[in-house]
């Protein structure tokens, strides 16, 4: 099999064609912006394989009607002839004025697949159906109801950290009759920020925090805080049984959750370790602190980050260790 398609891709070099008319394209008309409607300038009409298939049956048919003088067969010619010719048209229609409203992407880590969400907006009254889009392969496959938006899903391996741009992507349809395919490549200015890859088995936390100990945070853990009178809606698992009999009411036990004291994620605490390791157990010391609830700070070369928890807090450390140099 692989014989086969060194052969195919030497007599026909599918590849270096593709990226040939890509960079013709991308010259001529560059990169572009959200929003962005395709006009008639940005799509082309091929014919499928089956359309192919179709236009031979339909010439053995002229050739078998024009042999046997038969004009049956010729007018059944002419008809499928002009049904066939005017999909072309309605695989156009069903693609040409759709907005790229815009593109938009999740920070992943690195490793695994960034999904760019493409939002495709209809502002005509008529419903635009079986929208594919993808890259080298068609990946997702949408219907746009008339005067609304659908978004489509296209994946791309993020395989190092920094930003990840995102490759050219043709928005492609075979409707009504799948003879035809219209189809538009579009070059966008969008991006995804990967984040090292976190290590499987990193160091324990360190215990250099400069910070204090927080109280601990009262409602779901695993230690007892105290007991309080029952309320409606508490588990019954955590009726303290033997306080409620003493008293003749009903107790329940509060839990609490421990707050360790916070924690300093040091770049030079991890000296003699080369520098995507070092990227990489930073990561995962960050995730694991976000889990635990520690307060953790970030400390590089070239910046430092105070201790804080949330979201926001992780977002920002693990924004500077995919973006350092």
């Amino acid at each position: 099999m692989n014989t086969a398609s060194a052969i195919l891709d030497r007599v026909f070099p599918r590849e270096r064609l593709r990226t040939w008319f890509l960079e013709r394209v991308r010259r001529r008309r560059g990169e572009v912006s959200v929003p962005f409607e395709l006009e008639y300038r940005n799509i082309f009409v091929v014919p499928t394989s089956f359309g192919f298939a179709f236009g031979l049956m339909l010439m053995f048919m002229a050739l078998g009607g024009l042999n046997f003088n038969n004009n049956m067969a010729l007018l059944l010619v002419f008809i499928f002839g002009v049904i066939a010719q005017l999909t072309t048209v309605l695989a156009y229609r069903n693609l040409v004025g759709i907005t790229i409203q815009e593109i938009h992407a999740e920070p992943v880590f690195a490793g695994e697949h960034a999904v760019f969400r493409v939002f495709l907006g209809n502002a005509e009254i008529r419903p635009r159906l079986t929208i594919m889009g993808g890259y080298r392969k068609l990946q997702d496959c949408v219907d746009v109801a008339e005067q609304s938006a659908n978004q489509l899903e296209l994946k791309q391996l993020g395989s190092r950290r920094g930003w990840l741009d995102m490759e050219p992507f043709k928005l492609e349809t075979r409707y009504p009759l799948g003879l035809f395919r219209a189809w538009a490549w579009f070059f966008p200015r969008a991006r995804c920020l990967i984040y090292p890859q976190p290590a499987v088995k990193p160091p324990p936390l360190p215990q250099s925090g400069g910070g204090t100990g927080d109280r601990a945070r009262k409602g779901e853990g695993d230690q007892v805080h105290g007991i309080r009178q029952y309320r409606v809606g508490d588990p019954m698992k955590r009726v303290a049984w033997r306080s409620s009999a003493r008293h003749d009411q009903l107790y329940t036990r509060e839990m609490e959750t421990p707050r360790d004291e916070s924690c300093e994620l040091d770049w030079h605490a991890l000296s003699g370790t080369p520098t995507e390791q070092r990227l990489s157990i930073l990561t995962a010391w960050i995730l694991i602190a976000d889990h635990k609830q520690v307060p953790y700070s970030l400390v590089l070369p070239n910046i430092s980050l105070p201790a804080a928890l949330g979201d926001r807090h992780r977002e920002q450390c693990l924004e500077q260790l995919a973006l350092f140099t």
